[in-house]
């Protein structure tokens, strides 16, 4: 578990003269449990992106779950309620604010969209503070025009994504009780029915905007529940392997060393 926090909130200019302004910037590394509550807020603006896990983001309407890929914007004064709950998550921030921030982010209409890899977020908020150790100007300038780097990025992906986001939006009710019930393996059929699609245009779909097959990616499921359990609890690998809905231990611990490398014991152990 590591936490790793950038440059301070105080700079040299005021935030307000400057077209936009780097106030910080750090990461949540492996985090299992943790809570944030700030019902006023905060007075700028928060981006936050999750490389791995799931962030539960809470809300008027409900709970939001952001898991790897997404990104989430916090403008300033809005409620802020954020937190993991048992899965090991590692997520990204950076603070900042400036007068013409408003601007920069019209595009950015819901409090979350799916991105997907962003290593550009990640090299900025766990890597450039070495960089840029020095207090002096060039440094804040160099980090401020990175910042615009990396808005200009997420433009771009959320305008391309939004045909993606209408397919997304079919194969929704199908990914939500994947995730729920990995345990239990539909068929393709029961899923497309889930969409109210047929089962060919659902696969393609499916492959289209997920990357993997619908089986495939109830695989990657079990393997990510699994390896929580073994490193969180002290289940025996029959009975996680029963947890995932595999009644055989020997194939189940035959296909998570298939992707993981390791047997079970051996991934609990290292």
């Amino acid at each position: 578990m590591y936490f790793y926090s950038g440059k301070t909130s105080g700079g040299k200019h005021n935030p307000t003269d400057r077209f936009i302004f780097v106030n910080d910037f750090g990461y949540n590394e492996d985090y299992c449990n943790m809570m944030t509550y700030r019902k006023k807020g905060r007075l700028d603006y928060q981006l936050i992106y999750v490389s791995s896990g799931t962030l539960n983001v809470y809300e008027q309407n409900g709970k939001r779950q952001l898991t790897s890929g997404d990104i989430c914007l916090f403008r300033p004064y809005e409620p802020q309620i954020y937190g993991i709950d048992g899965e090991s998550t590692t997520h990204y921030w950076i603070l900042f604010t400036g007068s013409e921030v408003e601007n920069m982010l019209s595009f950015f209409k819901e409090r979350s969209y799916h991105i997907g890899a962003f290593p550009e977020f990640e090299h900025f908020c766990h890597r450039i503070w070495s960089d840029f150790y020095a207090e002096q100007e060039s440094s804040e300038l160099l980090l401020d025009g990175m910042l615009v780097t990396i808005i200009a990025k997420i433009a771009q992906a959320i305008n391309q994504d939004k045909n993606k986001g209408n397919e997304l939006s079919k194969l929704r009710p199908a990914i939500e009780i994947m995730k729920s019930e990995c345990h239990i393996r539909r068929s393709n059929e029961e899923l497309a029915s889930l969409c109210g699609i047929n089962k060919y245009y659902f696969i393609k779909l499916f492959k289209k905007n997920i990357g993997d097959s619908p089986q495939g990616y109830y695989t990657k499921l079990i393997i990510d529940k699994s390896s929580h359990l073994l490193t969180n609890t002290t289940y025996s690998v029959s009975e996680i392997a029963g947890m995932c809905g595999i009644d055989d231990a020997l194939y189940f611990s035959r296909m998570f060393k298939k992707h993981m490398g390791l047997s079970p014991l051996a991934y609990r152990k290292k």
